[in-house]
C-alpha cells in the first residue's frame, strides 16, 4: 500500500499547492476554479490516506454532528437486534418503522435505524419512503400476508 499512501500525499500536496499558487502558469487553474480542483485533490488525497479496512465515507457520517451519529453507531449495535427486529417483523406482518423498532425492543432510535439497515444490506427487507410524510416503512416479504390469505381462514 506505499503506492496508495504516496498517492494520496501526492493529492493532498497537489491540492495545497494549487490553492496557494492562484495564477502559476504550471498549474493550469485560476481563481474560484483553483479553489475547487485543489479542495477535490485534498478530498482524493485524504479518501487515499484513510487506514485500510475503515469504513467507506458516507454522506450521513459527514454531516453527523453528535458524537455517535454516522458509521460509529454500527459498532455498539447488539449483534442480536437483527434477529429481534425480524421476530417482531413476523408479529407485526412484515411491515415496521424506526419508532416502531426503538418502542417495542426498547432500544434507541439510532440502533433501531442501524438494525434496520443492516436488513435491508443482507436483503432481508426493502424501504417504502411515504413522500407525503417522509416516514420510512421497513417491508419484510418474507413476512407479508400473500395474496388470498386472511387472519381468519376462509
Amino acid at each position: 500500500m506505499k503506492l496508495r499512501r504516496a498517492a494520496g500525499f501526492g493529492c493532498v500536496i497537489f491540492g495545497i499547492l494549487n490553492i496557494l499558487d492562484l495564477g502559476n502558469p504550471a498549474i493550469p487553474t485560476m481563481g474560484l476554479q483553483a479553489i475547487v480542483v485543489g479542495a477535490l485533490f485534498i478530498a482524493g488525497g485524504a479518501f487515499l490516506l484513510r487506514p485500510e479496512g475503515s469504513p467507506r465515507p458516507r454522506l450521513s457520517s459527514l454531516f453527523a454532528r453528535r458524537k455517535g451519529l454516522g458509521e460509529g453507531r454500527r459498532a455498539s449495535l447488539d449483534p442480536l437486534l437483527p434477529v429481534r427486529v425480524l421476530r417482531l417483523a413476523e408479529q407485526r406482518g412484515g411491515s415496521l418503522t424506526v419508532s416502531a423498532v426503538a418502542m417495542s425492543l426498547e432500544v434507541g432510535l439510532d440502533e433501531a435505524q442501524a438494525a434496520l439497515d443492516e436488513l435491508v444490506r443482507k436483503g432481508a427487507a426493502g424501504v417504502d419512503i411515504d413522500l407525503a410524510t417522509g416516514i420510512a416503512t421497513y417491508r419484510f416479504p418474507e413476512f407479508l400476508p400473500r395474496p388470498g390469505e386472511s387472519g381468519a381462514g376462509s
